[in-house]
């Protein structure tokens, strides 16, 4: 089971392959044709990975939504619930996927910094967090590739789960020690701590702080740099973002996480905090009006 399907046109086979790649790198891991072996059922396989994927991301162009097979596609993943569109061209989508937030990915070559992609990624990083997985994609995929990176997420799961229960063993017992009630009223069956909580709590806490950086695109007018970002942790899952800057507004914003990003979970904004990087990077983009890029002070 692959977490990511790209549907696409033939025509836009380039631009396929750049977002494979780009996905690749940050550690989920993609199906699109060129997985199908010389001499397997063509259509037999497409529908076995679409099924069975996560997410599917459609790459809307002038050729694919001509295409039926894209379309019925898309179709299919929209059904499911986990339909991420890309524009990669200017062009009227089809009238059933207008309502659907697009992520505007034209004249996209690959840059991990624009603002489209990071939109991209934030719905592909909630679709995936909804659908059951753990967001968090191993940082490399060795030779044991998926399941040995599905294997990690569960022992890592088993390994928190186990550490929740001990500390609130060893709470009741320090209780207990020190002549509190709990020894003349035991407590009922212990409860594990959750392990998202324990992961959640930390998320706003690990990106808060004052990024230096500059504004790169900007729908009603020009780059412009000296920009300051302040993200400030309103609780463990959501921060509040202000700037120096009058064009970026003061916006809530809810967090998810896959692998070492940090991510808007919901919205149209934009936000990814890439903490393998020293000092951490912020991608920003408000109401998908303007991008923001910069580093923490």
């Amino acid at each position: 089971m692959e977490d990511i399907f790209i549907s696409y046109a033939s025509e836009d086979r380039e631009q396929a392959r750049r977002f494979a790649e780009a996905f690749s790198a940050r550690g989920w891991s993609v199906w699109w044709d060129r997985h199908i072996v010389p001499g397997e059922a063509f259509d037999t396989r497409i529908e076995r990975a679409l099924d069975a994927a996560r997410c599917g991301v459609v790459l809307w162009s002038a050729a694919s939504v001509a295409s039926e097979w894209v379309r019925n596609e898309a179709a299919v993943g929209a059904e499911r619930g986990v339909l991420v569109p890309a524009m990669i061209e200017p062009v009227k989508l089809p009238l059933e996927f207008r309502r659907k937030q697009t992520a505007d990915l034209s004249g996209w070559q690959g840059e991990a910094e624009h603002a489209g992609f990071a939109s991209l990624c934030a719905g592909v990083g909630r679709v995936l967090s909804e659908a059951g997985r753990l967001a968090d994609p191993p940082l490399t995929r060795g030779a044991g590739g998926p399941q040995k990176g599905r294997e990690g997420r569960r022992m890592t799961w088993l390994a928190l789960l186990g550490a929740g229960v001990l500390l609130l063993v060893l709470t009741v017992r320090l209780l207990q020690h020190e002549g509190g009630d709990v020894g003349a009223h035991p407590p009922g069956p212990a409860r594990p701590v959750s392990p998202v909580a324990a992961t959640e709590v930390s998320l706003a806490a690990r990106i808060a702080g004052i990024y230096s950086g500059e504004v790169i695109a900007d729908s009603k007018g020009g780059s412009r740099s000296d920009v300051s970002v302040t993200v400030t942790a309103l609780d463990g899952r959501s921060v509040r973002i202000t700037s120096d800057y009058p064009r970026i507004p003061v916006v809530d914003v809810s967090l998810t996480r896959a692998g070492e990003q940090v991510l808007s979970a919901d919205g149209d904004t934009a936000l990814t905090v890439d903490l393998a990087r020293q000092p951490p990077q912020l991608i920003y983009s408000p109401h998908g009006e303007l991008s923001f890029s910069g580093v923490r002070k």
